[in-house]
């Protein structure tokens, strides 16, 4: 009998999968090329092989076509002599993406890069310059070479930022964009102390968003050459959004336990919701029992950030007076609060909740996330009197596949046998 469960169980999984996959099928033969662009855009997203799609990279529609050469690349199906043949396609947005492929899978072609270098279209030539610093930096100087008389005001602005990094970070005008380029090479040609060096001697000067865009750069480099720097720049730091950028990246590198209390407390202690719940997470982190009561005080709160914040740093700490507020959390019209609930549930293994969780499961009214998660939760209590809850969805032919998918593995844990009666 266990090997005719398995067996069905197999079978009904793949079924599943295959009835997710078929209206994307059905849509590939509509006359509506933005209904075969979402098709194949889909079945992407399912990593669902077929051949089928090869042949629409020679459809009259730009968006199909560009849909199908991303299926083919992202499914490694993308042949080279079709990928050379996109690169001279009519659609500059296709030649963009094709020639970005064309580069990441290593083809050695130079007769396509000296095209592309002359293409019409600067956005094309920006790519090329900017996928070859991507994927070859130590190669890219024989090609800046040749596209630095690029009439194009990106190319020249980026090949000008490769050149002085500390000046193109203190530009305004330079686009985020280019100043993360020309921190990604310098950072490979440089060493850990030296790129160090080279940002801290502009961060003080520059604008909010570059200042975040250092930080991200500086999470990559040891906690030894950042930390001191870093803890000196939160004494000093008064605008938050920076601070908390600044914490992420001690958090990251050095860990929560190098995070001064009075920061934590400080950002607790904030107006905006978002930095209190922050707050409360680092508190966690740093197993800081002494925000309870200031968390249960923010259950009552009307902003989903202070109660979930709140409720989150609660549960971390099995704190049961969150049973109260489980009921309203569930009724609520917020689907973040509904999914705090269904959390709370399972941490603090209440299962005297289960009517309201099978109601859930069974109540197409809900999205489908939550309703997953309320079938996951009836399998991890084991509800075996309730098994005709997925059973049911996985006979229902309008149903999620996903959703399915969650309920034939509930089905298979509350009741094997009746997996084989599907």
């Amino acid at each position: 009998m266990a090997n005719e469960i398995i067996e069905s169980y197999k079978i009904l999984e793949e079924k599943i999968k295959s009835e997710n996959a078929k209206i994307f099928f059905e849509m590939l033969d509509s006359n509506y090329p933005a209904f075969k662009s979402r098709a194949i855009q889909e079945l992407t997203k399912l990593k669902i092989e077929t051949p089928a799609i090869k042949e629409f990279i020679e459809d009259p529609d730009r968006e199909v076509r560009l849909s199908s050469l991303k299926y083919l690349e992202k499914l490694a199906l993308l042949e080279e002599e079709d990928l050379i043949k996109l690169t001279k396609d009519i659609s500059p947005a296709i030649r963009r993406e094709s020639i970005k492929f064309f580069i990441s899978m290593g083809i050695e072609d130079e007769k396509i890069i000296e095209e592309k270098i002359k293409d019409p279209d600067p956005t094309v030539r920006y790519q090329l310059l900017i996928s070859y610093l991507e994927y070859y930096p130590e190669e890219s100087p024989k090609l800046i070479e040749k596209m630095k008389d690029d009439p194009y005001v990106k190319i020249k602005q980026l090949i000008e930022a490769l050149e002085n990094v500390s000046e193109t970070m203190l530009d305004d005008t330079i686009p985020s964009n280019i100043k993360k380029i020309s921190l990604i090479r310098y950072y490979e040609k440089t060493d850990a102390m030296v790129f160090f060096t080279t940002l801290k001697e502009v961060y003080g000067e520059v604008d909010k968003e570059t200042k975040k865009i250092i930080l991200r750069f500086l999470a990559g480099l040891p906690c030894d050459i950042i930390k001191k720097y870093l803890e000196g720049k939160i004494e000093e730091e008064k605008d938050y959004e920076i601070l908390m950028s600044i914490t992420k990246v001690i958090r990251k590198v050095c860990g929560t336990e190098d995070i001064p209390s009075w920061l934590i407390n400080n950002f607790v202690d904030h107006k905006d919701p978002k930095i209190v719940k922050f707050g409360l997470k680092l508190a966690q982190d740093k197993e800081d029992i002494g925000y309870v009561d200031y968390a249960r005080e923010l259950l009552d709160e009307v902003d989903d950030d202070l109660v979930i914040g709140a409720a989150d740093y609660l549960t971390f700490f099995q704190d049961y007076q969150l049973t109260d507020y489980v009921s309203e959390f569930l009724h609520s019209v917020s689907s973040k609060r509904i999914k705090e609930a269904l959390k709370i549930i399972k941490k603090l293994k209440l299962e005297n909740f289960i009517n309201e969780i099978s109601d859930i499961a069974n109540n197409k009214k809900y999205p489908m996330s939550i309703r997953k998660n309320a079938i996951n939760l009836l399998k991890y209590f084991k509800a075996k009197n309730l098994w005709e809850i997925p059973f049911n969805i996985l006979k229902d032919p309008y149903e999620n596949g996903q959703l399915k998918l969650a309920s034939l593995n509930a089905l298979l844990k509350l009741n094997p046998e009746m997996v084989t009666n599907i």
